[in-house]
């Protein structure tokens, strides 16, 4: 997703092809994210010479939780259907739940300017 946000700028649709070598991945596994991404509306394709693949909204309205939540599903630390998580010793875990939720809800134009603005070096694989 952080390829597409370096072409997004450019308005340009990228080959999954492209994105497997300047990541290092294979293409195939590339493609079921891909694929995965699609099925959650994040992703837009087109076929053809020129076709390949972009963002289906800004990067700016697009947010990391929403990415996780395609790729993982449920993105939750504690089980919603055992009750006794509404009980006094669940209160941690929910508290801690809403934290974690409420930084992912960065967008993934914020995150990926955090990225490239970042003098770590880190890796992000999303």
């Amino acid at each position: 997703m952080l390829d597409l946000v370096e072409h997004a700028r450019q308005q340009k649709r990228v080959k999954s092809r492209e994105i497997a070598e300047r990541q290092q991945i294979p293409v195939k596994y590339l493609e079921q994210i891909i694929n995965t991404l699609k099925r959650g509306g994040l992703l837009l394709s087109v076929r053809g010479a020129d076709g390949g693949y972009r963002l289906s909204r800004p990067a700016s309205e697009i947010s990391v939780y929403e990415i996780l939540h395609a790729l993982e599903g449920d993105l939750s630390i504690i089980d919603k259907e055992d009750d006794s998580w509404s009980e006094g010793h669940g209160f941690f875990w929910q508290e801690l739940e809403e934290q974690l939720i409420q930084q992912l809800r960065i967008s993934l134009a914020d995150f990926a300017a955090n990225s490239r603005n970042s003098s770590h070096g880190y890796m992000y694989y999303i």
